[in-house]
């Protein structure tokens, strides 16, 4: 598809620095998506084209939520994941946003939440108790700033753990979507996506054609227009895609 001009690229939930290698391994050149469209980066230059922070009352009051709790807390600052000590079980976890990690003694120490630069999200792991008090409290104080995911951590032999993710409201894959069409010069009605999971519904609704691969959630398949044979053990599902619309 390059070599006939059609452009490539990619709308993750990860950060640049756990993208880049992917980028650099398919030949990518388009800018790329990335934590569900809250940073958009240039492969080529390595340069941000745009970002789109938790807003700064946000984040200091998510301090104050944060700080008195037993969670293991993550930012997603500049292309790095800062953690601490309460961090450490969950690292090979976070490593699929990035492998870009900055060990600090205490996270929410003032001098540490300060200097981290304008996080694009927030992860927090812990109970379900102690998640869903916090999503209580920001439901309370800061939304619409904000907007949340809470959900099981379902990896390995972990139990009875859930994983919080903080980002700005309004900003999703369906955002990026739109923003990669602009910067194209190209009407969404031309945009082809493929995708797996509850966070690529936000595209599959703005998109011309969406694909869900095969393994994906009842929820996420009946969101798209297509469905793929292929599946994440398969492989293949960008081909078939675009031997189904004609690109290949």
């Amino acid at each position: 598809m390059l070599a006939r001009g059609v452009p490539v690229t990619l709308c993750t939930g990860r950060m640049y620095s756990g993208t880049r290698p992917v980028a650099e391994y398919l030949g990518l050149t388009a800018p790329v998506a990335c934590v569900d469209g809250c940073h958009v980066v240039e492969p080529g230059t390595h340069q941000s084209l745009l970002r789109l922070p938790i807003p700064d009352a946000a984040s200091a009051a998510l301090h104050t939520l944060l700080s008195p709790t037993d969670l293991a807390v993550f930012a997603f600052s500049g292309d790095i994941i800062t953690y601490d000590t309460r961090g450490r079980a969950y690292l090979e976890y976070l490593s699929t946003w990035s492998t870009q990690m900055c060990k600090v003694a205490d996270i929410f120490e003032p001098s540490n939440w300060t200097s981290l630069e304008a996080p694009t999200a927030l992860v927090a792991i812990g109970s379900q108790a102690s998640t869903q008090s916090i999503v209580q409290g920001v439901n309370a104080t800061l939304d619409p700033a904000v907007q949340l995911a809470h959900f099981p951590l379902l990896r390995g032999h972990v139990v009875n753990t859930w994983v919080l993710l903080v980002r700005r409201a309004g900003v999703n894959k369906g955002t990026a979507v739109t923003w990669l069409a602009e910067h194209f010069g190209i009407s969404l009605s031309e945009v082809i996506v493929i995708g797996d999971w509850v966070n690529d519904i936000p595209m599959f609704a703005v998109a011309g054609q969406s694909f869900v691969m095969g393994q994906a959630p009842p929820e996420v398949k009946a969101a798209a227009n297509n469905e793929l044979r292929a599946t994440v053990h398969t492989g293949g599902a960008i081909a078939e895609a675009a031997e189904r619309c004609g690109l290949i």
